[in-house]
């Protein structure tokens, strides 16, 4: 993996037309985001942006009263079948003491614009005497992250994971039927859920793990938090989400010891080793600081881009320097895969940060799991606290202390790579394509310009049509005749000699893409009809 900022041309342009055949990536008609080096090669003047989403304000509180005032950092959003619906954890019943103490409850909510949710009365759960409510479990679950199955069978089409114990203070008679650790629900509809009582996976993991269905595999991978020394992210690959999933059982346990320190960091029970590492810290990053979650996405609009948003907790000192033991801030990154197994970040600035002191959401942000699509706009939900990580709340304190936030980007805009005033340029790789037409989601807006030429494996232009009487070559998609994009457009198509877009006589053939920029960002390409 190269680094962000491409201001050297890469070692790949000396190889340009010389020794063995390049391979040839076939895009087909896929659209391609730019989040990473896979199409970028010879560049110069150039570095990849992190693009924060816009806050839009607050969707969703705990209104009612199962919910206690308070709507937990766990949940999941879907697009199912044009219907936009929410799973989320609310309502530790508590008097006074820490949120951590109490049973939480798995509710819904609906919506069909996503911006306005209500809380439907589905008459599953009796409160207080009463069905009328959107609650649907109720105990030591923590986890709200459904997905839908492809590969199940019609009453297993949805999915949940949750962390169930044996004992705990959340349910003290215990839900776990095989011992304390993950489990797998399923559903017909995402309301009415059967636990399955074969434990998946034998490790106390808290906070919000999750699973997916990974097409480009045919295989589930499961997202679960590790300590390996501290917070971090692992992954499982598995081909049946309701049988044990792998691990390495010879593998060292979790026993990190802090400095002074005579108890183990992080709980003895958790995974460390035992599955490949995902996602955490780098060196770069600040001693006293780990990663929870993940809310990692693939993202259905384009080919092969995982998309992982970790919440960044940054530690206060412990007492009696601070005030609260496991206390800090925590605010929302970005990190980006190929293939889902292994992620990095970009920049190590945050994809949404903390809002301003004295908003509602200044100390804490966890990002549910999903993403939208509304036109052109993606949608994605994060829950904003005002109190910090491990501020103890009492229960007036609940009612007043987060909410559920929208926040919006452009289409394919959460990573960019872009070019200043300077101006910048690069070649991607030979691809083989299919269509008529090349596609770019870019902004150039007034004062920017981008211009494309398709070269052969040694760089040459092509594309060239000659003189029926003279044999000379004319035109070509070369630099000298393309038509400049000077606009903010989310499928802008690229024409050469004055409109000219038609790239049908290259179809199937090895070319590649010369880009000249300045003043402008890219997001994605594609070829189509």
């Amino acid at each position: 993996m190269t680094t962000p900022k491409l201001l050297l041309i890469l070692a790949a342009a000396a190889s340009l037309g010389r020794g063995a055949p390049p391979p040839v990536l076939d895009v087909g008609q896929h659209k391609q985001l730019f989040i990473d080096d896979r199409f970028v090669t010879a560049a110069a003047g150039l570095e990849w942006k992190v693009n924060p989403p816009e806050k839009a304000g607050v969707v969703l509180r705990g209104t009612e009263s199962w919910e206690n005032g308070y709507l937990s950092a766990y949940g999941t959003v879907l697009d199912d079948g044009g219907k936009y619906r929410m799973w989320y954890v609310a309502g530790p019943a508590v008097a006074d003491g820490k949120v951590d103490e109490a049973v939480s409850r798995l509710c819904y909510a609906e919506s069909d614009d996503a911006v306005h949710w209500t809380k439907p009365h589905l008459g599953l759960y009796t409160w207080q005497g009463s069905t009328q409510n959107n609650i649907l479990l109720e105990g030591s679950l923590e986890n709200a992250d459904v997905m839908i199955d492809p590969r199940a069978p019609a009453s297993e089409r949805y999915k949940l994971i949750g962390r169930l114990q044996v004992r705990s203070p959340r349910w003290p008679n215990g839900t776990a039927p095989d011992g304390t650790g993950l489990y797998a629900y399923t559903s017909p509809d995402g309301l009415r859920w059967q636990l399955h009582p074969q434990r998946v996976f034998p490790f106390d993991c808290d906070t919000l793990n999750m699973a997916l269905y990974d097409g480009r595999t045919g295989r589930y991978l499961a997202y679960v938090r590790t300590w390996n020394p501290f917070r971090r992210v692992g992954v499982v690959e598995t081909d049946d989400l309701l049988r044990p999933w792998p691990f390495d059982a010879s593998a060292p346990p979790n026993r990190f010891y802090l400095p002074g320190e005579k108890e183990p960091y992080g709980p003895p029970t958790a995974p460390s080793r035992e599955v490949p590492d995902a996602f955490g810290t780098d060196p770069s990053d600040p001693p006293n600081l780990d990663f929870y979650t993940s809310a990692v996405v693939k993202y259905p609009w384009a080919q092969d881009a995982y998309l992982m948003f970790p919440s960044a907790y940054r530690h206060f000192p412990e007492p009696p320097i601070g005030r609260n033991r496991n206390d800090g801030t925590v605010d929302i990154d970005l990190a980006v895969s190929r293939d889902g197994r292994k992620f990095h970040r970009l920049s190590h600035q945050p994809y949404i940060g903390l809002g301003l002191k004295g908003s509602l959401d200044d100390s804490t942000l966890y990002m549910f799991i999903g993403m939208l699509r509304r036109d052109n706009c993606l949608y994605q939900y994060y829950e904003g606290n005002n109190v910090s990580h491990g501020t103890i709340l009492t229960a007036a304190q609940l009612h007043s202390s987060g909410a559920l936030f929208l926040a919006r980007s452009r289409l394919d805009g959460m990573v960019s790579l872009e070019a200043g005033a300077a101006g910048g340029h690069f070649v991607t790789p030979l691809l083989r394509f299919h269509g008529k037409h090349l596609v770019l989601n870019l902004d150039a807006s007034a004062t920017g310009e981008v211009e494309v030429e398709l070269q052969d494996q040694a760089g040459r232009p092509v594309g060239y049509d000659y003189d029926s009487d003279s044999g000379s070559p004319v035109g070509g998609f070369t630099f000298a005749h393309c038509d400049p994009i000077r606009y903010n457009d989310l499928a802008r198509v690229v024409t050469w000699r004055q409109g000219d877009a038609d790239l049908s006589r290259l179809e199937g053939q090895p070319v590649r893409l010369s880009f000249r920029m300045h003043s402008a960002k890219l997001y994605s390409f594609q070829f189509s009809d």
